[in-house]
């Protein structure tokens, strides 16, 4: 369990990588409290465990507080990857951004997002967007995606997104029209998903975290073409 609380003007960036043993659980909560003119950046990647599950509640103390919630799950076979968060707004000016990401590649991969985000009647000027985004690579793959946007307050912008897909023919079909294998294909498309979170790991931590995504992506995806040959 990690609890946090940002003072005024408290800048925090928070940095996940859950890789345990492919048999393992790993259960973990983060709770975070906001002050005024606070920000709180988590960045977060879970390739490990039979069973990983995070519970994730940010509460806000103050106006004008900046949070950011980056998730990328790999759920692979037999795996189950699930992340439960709440943002809970009840002060004016408040700007959250979370990004969620699962790629499901084996028909016993199971991911779940259930993101909950609360904007009270004195949570005036909230800009809050929330988007969730799932590849399924084999027949049976499984996803239970559940975004919340929870609005009382009404001079708000405020916006949520859901969109469950296999890999881009169009896309293959060009990479490949390049000189790449479909393996090299599949391999380039499923890294880029998820690149968008890796980023924000940190530079020190980019080369080894990299390493350990291409070298799952890869095991993964073996399985995969195998299946569809």
């Amino acid at each position: 369990t990690a609890e946090v609380r940002l003072a005024e003007g408290a800048r925090l960036s928070h940095s996940v990588l859950q890789d345990q043993h492919r048999e393992g659980l790993h259960l973990k909560a983060t709770m975070v409290e906001q002050a005024e003119q606070s920000s709180y950046r988590e960045a977060e990647i879970s390739l490990g465990g039979a069973l990983s599950r995070h519970d994730i509640i940010v509460l806000q103390k103050g106006p004008e507080t900046d949070t950011a919630l980056q998730c990328f799950n790999l759920v692979g076979q037999g795996q189950c990857h699930d992340l439960h968060s709440k943002v809970l707004l009840d002060h004016p000016g408040a700007v959250v951004d979370q990004l969620h990401k699962q790629i499901a590649a084996y028909p016993t991969s199971k991911g779940v997002f259930d993101g909950n985000v609360r904007v009270g009647r004195e949570a005036q000027q909230t800009d809050a967007a929330q988007l969730t985004r799932s590849l399924l690579l084999r027949r049976g793959a499984t996803v239970n995606t559940k975004p919340n946007l929870q609005i009382i307050a009404d001079d708000v912008k405020c916006a949520h997104g859901c969109t469950v897909s296999d890999l881009d023919d169009e896309e293959l079909f060009y990479l490949r029209s390049r000189g790449l294998t479909e393996a090299q294909a599949r391999e380039a498309l499923v890294f880029s998903f998820g690149c968008e979170v890796l980023e924000k790991i940190g530079d020190g931590a980019w080369k080894d975290v990299t390493s350990r995504l291409q070298t799952r992506i890869r095991s993964n995806l073996e399985g995969t073409l195998e299946a569809a040959k």
